[in-house]
């Protein structure tokens, strides 16, 4: 699959970083571009920025200090996504009695987005409006669901990653994407705004 633009270029900054090119520029432009979006990505999982910004900090200096282990590490969107991921519910595995909870499963960790920004795509006096609709219907979906379109549209992630990120292989991840999209659209047939206008917004929000 063809690879956005956003992909590209920062690919082409890991594979400076790897090479010793121009490497602590080319550290710093990988750490900026995806700061943010790992930090997002935790607190939707459920934890705390404080955490979340230990956790990224310390996989991010683990890869400027052992360099030379991440040489087989292609695809570093997805490698990023699933280290925060996995660094961040070991945290919640340690911190309680796995025991006392026999239905854990890191499925069902919850996922809630908080959309926050809205301005760039319609004008202000229907921000609010679009913005309640549009949480109302991301609170339908299961967590899982909720997960993935928010990897697919907000990360925009192609199917490869969002398999890789959430176990499941590259079928799975397109059919969740799909059932998600078409639950959304059976539960959105009422509103006034149709569910392209939710996915282009949902491709230019924040979630903090």
């Amino acid at each position: 699959m063809q690879k956005n633009n956003r992909q590209i270029e920062v690919n082409k900054y890991w594979k400076m970083f790897l090479e010793n090119k121009n490497g602590y520029d080319a550290f710093s432009f990988i750490y900026n571009f995806y700061v943010n979006d790992l930090l997002s990505y935790g607190v939707s999982l459920g934890f705390n920025e404080d955490t979340c910004r230990d956790a990224v900090h310390d996989i991010f200096y683990k890869i400027l200090i052992e360099k030379n282990k991440f040489i087989k590490v292609e695809n570093l969107t997805a490698y990023l996504f699933i280290s925060i991921r996995n660094y961040l519910l070991n945290i919640q595995k340690k911190n309680r009695n796995i025991s006392d909870y026999p239905d854990f499963s890191f499925e069902n960790i919850p996922f809630s987005t908080e959309i926050t920004t809205l301005e760039s795509l319609i004008n202000k006096e229907d921000t609010t409006k679009l913005k309640q609709t549009v949480e109302n219907l991301l609170n339908e979906l299961t967590p899982r669901q909720r997960e993935v379109i928010y990897l697919r549209y907000m990360q925009e992630m192609d199917y490869e990653d969002i398999a890789i990120l959430m176990g499941i292989n590259y079928n799975s991840a397109r059919r969740l994407v799909h059932r998600s999209i078409e639950h959304l659209r059976s539960i959105n047939k009422n509103s006034e705004k149709p569910l392209f206008v939710i996915l282009v917004a949902l491709t230019y929000y924040h979630y903090l």
